[in-house]
């Protein structure tokens, strides 16, 4: 099984302060390079629009993906309804 990374767009649907919600993705970054399976977890927000944010992401399989949605720190970001997600984009890279 190969390597797998994601691009995933986000954009800030709360009201709460942009740098607020960019600590709060600060935060989830910081958790979840510590899990198994996560190669490399980056945030990134857009210079021309500050409430979009791209998450780069390398995992060493899609099943480490898909822990990651269960774990406590990603669901308790997610309950929070900061941002919602407009693409997530699964790549692969072929050798």
């Amino acid at each position: 099984m190969s390597k797998l990374w994601i691009s995933a767009g986000l954009k800030v649907t709360s009201a709460k302060p942009v740098e607020e919600i960019k600590q709060a993705l600060i935060e989830l970054q910081a958790q979840t390079v510590q899990e198994p399976g996560c190669l490399f977890f980056d945030v990134l927000q857009h210079r021309d629009h500050p409430q979009l944010f791209t998450l780069w992401e390398e995992w060493i399989n899609e099943d480490a993906l898909k822990n990651h949605f269960e774990m406590a720190h990603t669901k308790a970001y997610l309950t929070q309804s900061l941002t919602e997600v407009m693409y997530i984009e699964k790549l692969e890279k072929r050798t």
